[in-house]
């Protein structure tokens, strides 16, 4: 009884563990009953995109608000949502204008932001900075390279069947196991000269949910695939963060479970509006727009809400480490 106490503390208190065990279970089904059920892949998407992918960005207000506190600035929401809608709208006429360049972009930022999610504790120099978009760009990657049969279509959709940027995909493609394999070793040493130079604190246990997580990717399709690294840890890890970044240290004597709820309810508004917005707009598209592929605009509009999301974290990040 002890025992299962224990672990039951443990799942609640260290939720990219649960992460593990749901990836190891998803693994067994999709193995043991020849794949998964489109119906279960939708379900289990949508379920951490909705619990944990939407949430983690609906308290980019307040996160900001905190920066604004510690940094001795004024801060009104208003302010920050046009500043947030501004991004958005200068990234838009970005996409407009330079669509190949827009999409690269968006690939870099996300690699970045994942980076800098995954590796904590990492000064601001230049050695960590590039660990960090490189380990990055790897876990991106490995995410597309390893499905690149589901991948190949869904690039060709959102760029429009641009010919160059899909030769040089299919080149990757083509030689996806010595740059997976190259890269992998090339962070390896990037990460052991930053260490040199500055060494920082590795929770080990951290890092091998991290792995765990990566490993059952590679076992299931793309959609649940991305959905359980970037709810079931990205999401998750960025949580972590916030927490201990915007509650009132003396709030941080209550219960731990309690505590991380009480941050993520406070998400709900922000979550049911962008909810509200994208079943809106799947209502419209089916209604009106049946005939048009949604992918491009779907993608389109996700680069547009990570740029401002990025900056917010990207400021917590610097004070936070």
């Amino acid at each position: 009884m002890h025992i299962a106490k224990n672990w039951i503390f443990a799942l609640l208190t260290t939720p990219t563990l649960v992460s593990v065990w749901v990836g190891l279970v998803l693994v067994a089904w999709h193995t043991a009953g020849g794949g998964l059920p489109l119906a279960a892949q939708i379900a289990f998407t949508l379920l951490f995109v909705g619990l944990t992918g939407i949430p983690h960005g609906a308290i980019d207000h307040l996160v900001a608000q905190e920066t604004a506190k510690r940094t001795k600035k004024n801060f009104t929401i208003v302010v920050f949502i046009v500043k947030y809608l501004l991004i958005m709208l200068v990234y838009a006429g970005a996409w407009w204008w330079f669509p190949s360049a827009s999409l690269l972009f968006f690939l870099l930022i996300s690699a970045w932001h994942f980076g800098e999610t995954d590796i904590e504790n990492a000064p601001p120099t230049f050695l960590w900075n590039f660990v960090r978009l490189f380990s990055g760009s790897l876990v991106l990657g490995y995410l597309i390279l390893t499905h690149f049969t589901e991948t190949t279509p869904v690039l060709a959709r959102i760029s429009q069947y641009n010919s160059d940027l899909l030769a040089a995909w299919a080149v990757l493609v083509a030689n996806k196991t010595v740059v997976l394999l190259g890269a992998g070793v090339a962070l390896m040493g990037a990460y052991g000269a930053a260490y040199a130079q500055q060494p920082i604190v590795v929770d080990k246990m951290r890092l091998l949910r991290l792995l765990l997580i990566l490993v059952a990717t590679y076992f299931l399709p793309l959609m649940v695939a991305f959905a359980l690294y970037f709810g079931g840890w990205h999401a998750l890890c960025a949580f972590n963060t916030i927490k201990n970044y915007i509650v009132e240290p003396n709030a941080k004597t209550l219960n731990t479970i309690k505590l991380a709820f009480s941050v993520w309810a406070k998400t709900l508004l922000f979550t049911s509006i962008a909810v509200a917005f994208l079943g809106f707009s799947t209502w419209y598209w089916f209604n009106y727009l049946n005939n048009n592929d949604p992918l491009p605009p779907l993608f389109i509009f996700l680069s547009l809400i990570t740029l401002p999301h990025l900056t917010v974290m990207h400021d917590m990040n610097k004070r936070a480490n």
